[in-house]
């Protein structure tokens, strides 16, 4: 196997996932840089086969978002893909070639949704802008010339993607110009806010971290403390009773609750909840991305073998609460981190260090397509690509599976 993918979620404008950007690499141990031209018959087609196999898996019913290559554009990945299912990226670049051009006439005269990416409109690139359907560019770039390119866009009947839509005020001006479609890291950086009327304040979420993290957890005083808040008793008492449906039984305490949901997967289900409810502005993508990570860490450690390998539950964890402290702030960072009652190890992880570094950089480099890193980190992991791509797909069935636990 030497096809490597991984997804990007592109949002609408209410912050709901329309779109999974592919991300994609024919990278090898004899092909580390994912060189096209050293691409073999036999490895594309092991590459369509795996789309196939895993389609719903990477797209989760979402359109494909695809940034259409040379070898992709000669081997007709499009016919994987229903038309209303696919968006052929291309790069004004691809068009520049008359070959390359022809074969993407015919993507549109097929009924393919076309976007052009590294797109702002002027006049000198009418032509081109007629041809495509949605048009993609950097937000950060020039507001005038972003503004005017979205008007035109507008006016024409053409939807508009900004990515790069990294801070609070890139989001705010996607909104205040009634852009389409957005991407970027804004959208998984969640901010735990400490006061917020009708939810639990962060030292409350803490102590019942804190009670469940400790040497014995005393299920009585765990219930005490919940039952005090009566969003997650409904929550609890609701998913114990959609799991436990098919019985007959209905669970009318939290105790019972507790008792049957077990200490670790309240754990997990108390880090999701928190997450939604301390921050109820990020997108649902937020929590489907903590759960990724967490299995997709916990998948890594149990093939890398060693000490590393038997502690995967602490590597689990470490994935799934790399989200709840979101940021790029070095101090941010830290001073969430210290609030969070787990161990030295698992911060020195998400930060990149200690023993449990590796396994998170490579769970990150991963997720963002930075297949080079992938290589790197793939080897001191002790992991290799075939087995990378199958967990990688592993982890997403997983978050499918378990996506909507809280």
């Amino acid at each position: 196997m030497s096809f490597l993918v991984s997804r990007q979620a592109i949002f609408n404008q209410s912050g709901g996932t329309d779109m999974y950007q592919m991300l994609f690499s024919f990278t090898s141990k004899k092909n580390p840089l994912g060189d096209e031209e050293l691409v073999s018959e036999a490895e594309i087609e092991d590459a369509k086969d795996y789309i196939k196999r895993n389609m719903e898996a990477i797209f989760d019913k979402k359109t494909a978002y695809i940034r259409f290559t040379q070898l992709l554009l000669d081997n007709n990945f499009h016919e994987l893909f229903l038309k209303e299912k696919l968006v052929i990226e291309l790069p004004t670049t691809l068009l520049a070639n008359p070959v390359s051009l022809q074969q993407c006439m015919r993507l549109k005269r097929l009924g393919y949704t076309i976007a052009l990416s590294g797109f702002l409109y002027s006049e000198d690139n009418e032509e081109l802008f007629n041809f495509a359907d949605i048009l993609r560019f950097d937000i950060s770039l020039d507001c005038d010339e972003v503004t005017y390119t979205v008007k035109k866009c507008h006016e024409r009947g053409k939807r508009a993607l900004a990515e790069n839509v990294e801070e609070q005020e890139h989001f705010e001006l996607a909104r205040e110009l009634d852009i389409d479609y957005v991407s970027g890291g804004f959208f998984s950086k969640p901010v735990l806010e400490t006061k917020r009327s009708g939810g639990p304040m962060i030292k409350t979420f803490l102590q019942i971290l804190a009670l469940l993290y400790s040497p014995d957890p005393n299920i009585e005083y765990i219930s005490a403390v919940i039952s005090t808040d009566p969003v997650l008793t409904i929550k609890l008492l609701k998913v114990i009773n959609q799991l436990c449906a098919d019985k007959g039984n209905t669970v009318s305490t939290v105790r019972q609750a507790l008792v049957m949901l077990g200490i670790d997967r309240l754990k997990e289900w108390i880090y999701l909840v928190g997450l939604q409810r301390l921050n109820r502005n990020s997108p649902a993508e937020i929590l489907r991305l903590a759960l990724f990570r967490a299995r997709f860490c916990e998948r890594i450690s149990r093939n890398s073998g060693g000490s590393v390998g038997s502690r995967s539950n602490e590597v689990y964890l470490m994935g799934l609460i790399s989200i709840v402290t979101g940021s790029n702030d070095e101090e941010a960072l830290r001073k969430a981190l210290s609030d969070l009652p787990v161990s030295q190890e698992i911060k020195e992880g998400i930060t990149g260090g200690g023993v449990f570094g590796d396994i998170f950089n490579l769970s990150r480099s991963y997720e963002h397509g930075d297949w080079e890193g992938v290589v790197v980190l793939s080897s001191a992991c002790n992991i290799d690509f075939n087995v990378l791509a199958n967990e990688y797909i592993e982890a997403q069935k997983f978050v499918k599976k378990y996506g909507n636990f809280a």
